[in-house]
């Protein structure tokens, strides 16, 4: 064991379950999960096809970065062929919206609201990205509460709840959750649909 093993981190394989529009293994870095002390976020994706991320126009306290690359490292300008929808602004109600249509990082400022983010068309795989300067992602969200009043919700982080299938480990948001639901409503939906 050298002095300083704490410092490095080998990244492991984590299975997601969030569809066919990417692998079904990634990496990531989630900070303190990952290494004690770490004050920094990243996940490193490949989209592959279509797909609908982020419906929810969220925040952060922090800074947060989206990257944006073609897959092939070896020309990332040239395999970039996609076309990604990203709102933001100061107002959930009066975002601006952008498409990125080329390699491209955006910066997210503390308490920027941004959000929806789509991949609308992907036609050569996308890597993607999140940089955040904190050492657990998470961010918060406008809900309703029951009186109907739109509050301010912390809609947790990565790593402090447990997995809902193996409750000795932490939640990685590999999807499976959001996976088994969906397969659960359109059952009852067929079942509705039958009687």
């Amino acid at each position: 064991m050298g002095r300083y093993d704490h410092l490095v981190h080998t990244f492991e394989k984590q299975y997601n379950h969030w569809g066919d529009f990417m692998p079904p293994y990634q990496a990531y870095f989630r900070g303190q999960d990952c290494m004690e002390g770490a004050e920094f976020y990243a996940s490193y994706r490949c989209y592959m096809k279509e797909a609908f991320l982020d419906r929810e126009t969220n925040i952060h306290t922090e800074e947060e970065h989206l990257c944006f690359m073609g897959y092939d490292m070896t020309d990332p300008f040239g395999s970039f062929d996609a076309e990604i929808e990203l709102w933001i602004g100061k107002d959930p109600n009066h975002l601006e919206k952008h498409i990125i249509t080329e390699p491209t990082i955006v910066r997210i400022p503390p308490f920027t609201w941004h959000c929806p983010l789509e991949f609308k068309r992907v036609t050569k795989p996308v890597y993607f990205e999140i940089m955040l300067p904190r050492g657990q992602f998470g961010n918060f969200a406008r809900r309703k509460d029951d009186e109907g009043n739109t509050r301010l919700q912390f809609t947790g982080l990565t790593g402090v709840r447990k997995c809902r299938y193996e409750p000795d480990k932490k939640c990685t948001l590999c999807g499976r959750c959001w996976k088994d639901g969906v397969a659960k409503m359109e059952a009852e939906k067929k079942k509705l649909e039958e009687s």
